[in-house]
């Protein structure tokens, strides 16, 4: 069961991809291990049911860019189905340059 009324379930270590979004039904990973591998750029992930939306420890990657557009973009079919963190995954001074700039 969602606790959110406005995004359905879907239990993505078991949906074998019938939720009908790009998460295919993969497995989520160790949200720590996918930062490690993507340092430095914009993250999106699918955050499973089960896990603490404010600090979760496992995710489903959706996409990952040194661009924010494209990871925004990733994401617009799946946030309606989902719930998604967006955020990036590097050093706040970068952040702060990115903010000014936009």
């Amino acid at each position: 069961m969602s606790l959110n009324p406005m995004r359905p379930a879907c239990d993505q270590r078991g949906c074998g991809g019938t939720c009908g979004c790009a998460c295919g039904g993969i497995g989520a990973e160790s949200i720590a291990v996918v930062e490690a591998r993507y340092p430095g750029e914009w993250l999106a992930f699918i955050i499973p049911p089960g896990e603490d939306e404010y600090a979760p420890e496992q995710g489903v990657l959706v996409h990952h860019s040194p661009d924010d557009h494209t990871v925004w973009a990733a994401v617009h079919d799946v946030a309606a189905k989902h719930l998604v963190h967006v955020y990036f995954n590097g050093p706040l001074d970068a952040y702060l340059a990115w903010a000014e700039a936009a």
